[in-house]
């Protein structure tokens, strides 16, 4: 009886100590629509390789020549599309969530290789959205991650 109030104990620390919360919904929710439809597209404005990146921002005509259609969304802030050090393609709001502004915008920081908020100074890990440092790592705030789904012919979707 002693040996199961002891593994009682045990387990509700470590559920205790594991469970960190961290907010992943700090931005406004918006329209996410940003298709490739096929792999030439995808070659000329797409990520593939660490450390490439993207910005997407339909009201700014951003990047430029990149062709948006009528269904088309950047989402709050616009997009950045980022390619991960294993090469995985992800894709996160640009805005901050500390800031919580369409306008403060994360940028990419070549030299540090993170996602910083040039407001706020949080920095942010490529992979995970998670916060490094700053008021976003004190207060727990990931960036907003949307999906990305590529197709066999070469198309690619980003969406929420």
């Amino acid at each position: 009886m002693k040996n199961i109030k002891y593994i009682a104990v045990v387990l509700m620390l470590l559920w205790a100590v594991g469970c960190e919360y961290a907010d992943d919904d700090r931005i406004p929710s918006a329209a996410v629509r940003i298709e490739f439809g096929n792999a030439a597209m995808w070659s000329v404005y797409g990520v593939s390789a660490y450390p490439d990146y993207r910005v997407f921002i339909k009201s700014e005509n951003k990047p430029k020549g990149f062709t948006y259609v009528a269904n088309s969304a950047t989402g709050y802030g616009g997009v950045m599309l980022v390619c991960t050090p294993t090469n995985v393609v992800l894709a996160y709001d640009m805005s901050c969530p500390v800031e919580r502004s369409s306008t403060m915008r994360i940028e990419y920081d070549a030299r540090d290789l993170v996602l910083r908020c040039p407001h706020c100074g949080s920095t942010y890990d490529i992979s995970t959205g998670s916060p490094l440092s700053g008021a976003a790592l004190k207060q727990k705030y990931l960036l907003q991650q949307y999906a990305v789904y590529f197709n066999a012919m070469g198309g690619v979707l980003v969406t929420r």
